[in-house]
């Protein structure tokens, strides 16, 4: 893809714009709590949008650029205030921002202009921020690549989670020369893609920086992890400098929360992300274990309303289309998912749900 022009379209018309005041009363103690936020919604050029403003905004942003979506899903810009990274940002005065696109499926221009429009939304309503930090997902991490290639007016560094580099169903031309820092955090099942990408980057300026994440997975990082890089990419801004030889890891001791009798394991639906349908579990690694069920098993997932049988592996693909999979995340939760399909659908459950599992 040759440079993207930095010239706008005519905006279109601003509508839903609502202004929400909210206060938060965060419970989680170790994380910190905002005092206060306002939430403004919104849609530019068909896109989605939402923004999450602190009582004392300090001019800094993290603009996030989620993933691939099912060109059938209905659109959605929502962020999880329940994340620790974002409380820990908000806390810390930073203003939040995601846009849905204006279409879901597999897009990179269009994304990059979407984030561009509402960056633009942002300068003009709030004022210019003072530092901006993308956060991309997957899908995402490829598009704020670009943007770190092309991009330096609006935006001041990137962090690419899992980013789908080298994803054959991905198709951009890259030029592997970043202008604004850009750190790539990646598991280690998958980091050919952005490896090769910093390989082919030591002619840039700025040269980017990979750090691997010590577990397999897609995107499967936790909010420690995330907030590190983030961290690292505001100090890389204001210093010039990064430390390029890191692991981030971090794995958290994780309080047993299940009930385990006769080979039968009883916990609940934690929570459901509202963009795909996963279902984040009580169970954990551990308990797993102790129902005897290894890597490549497969075992009955069972709910109010029927029996579903699941493979337990490391990550989304590593089941076909369609199919059950559930694998321990980064925050020492066994997830519930379909590959390209919503888990909270197919099981009909919902959050404080009760799940039992057990060993075929």
């Amino acid at each position: 893809m040759g440079s993207l022009s930095t010239k706008r379209p005519p905006w279109s018309a601003l509508a839903l714009v609502a202004l929400l005041s909210a206060s938060a009363a965060w419970s989680q103690g170790a994380v910190d709590s905002p005092s206060g936020f306002s939430l403004e919604t919104g849609e530019i050029d068909g896109a989605l949008f939402q923004l999450v403003v602190p009582g004392d905004w300090n001019g800094r942003l993290l603009l996030h650029a989620h993933g691939y979506r099912l060109a059938t899903e209905p659109l959605r810009a929502e962020l999880d205030l329940e994340d620790g990274a974002y409380r820990h940002f908000l806390s810390q005065g930073w203003m939040l921002a995601i846009t849905s696109y204006r279409r879901n499926g597999l897009i990179i221009e269009d994304g990059v202009r979407d984030l561009e429009n509402l960056w633009d939304h942002i300068a003009e309503r709030h004022g210019r921020p003072k530092m901006t930090v993308l956060e991309g997902f997957s899908m995402g991490g490829v598009i704020v690549t670009l943007i770190a290639e092309d991009e330096p007016r609006r935006f001041s560094g990137a962090v690419a989670a899992g980013a789908a580099l080298g994803n054959p169903r991905i198709s951009v031309a890259l030029t592997h020369k970043p202008r604004i820092p850009l750190l790539f955090l990646t598991n280690q099942s998958e980091l050919a893609g952005p490896r090769d990408y910093v390989a082919k980057a030591t002619a840039a300026d700025l040269e980017p920086v990979l750090w691997p994440v010590g577990r397999d997975g897609h995107v499967n990082v936790n909010a420690i992890e995330r907030q590190t890089a983030v961290d690292a990419v505001v100090r890389w801004i204001e210093s010039g400098k990064v430390e390029r030889d890191f692991d981030p890891t971090h794995e958290f001791a994780r309080a047993r929360a299940v009930t385990i009798t006769d080979g039968r394991a009883t916990g609940s639906v934690l929570r459901i992300t509202h963009d795909y349908g996963n279902v984040f579990s009580s169970f954990g690694p551990e308990d797993m274990k102790d129902l005897g069920i290894r890597k490549g098993d497969v075992f009955d997932v069972v709910t109010a309303t029927g029996t579903f049988v699941f493979t337990y592996g490391t990550t989304f693909s590593d089941v076909p289309r369609g199919q059950p999979i559930a694998f321990a995340t980064a925050d020492g939760e066994v997830l519930l998912a379909l590959n390209y399909g919503n888990a909270a659908e197919t099981l009909q459950v919902d959050k404080g749900d009760s799940l039992t599992v057990v060993k075929k």
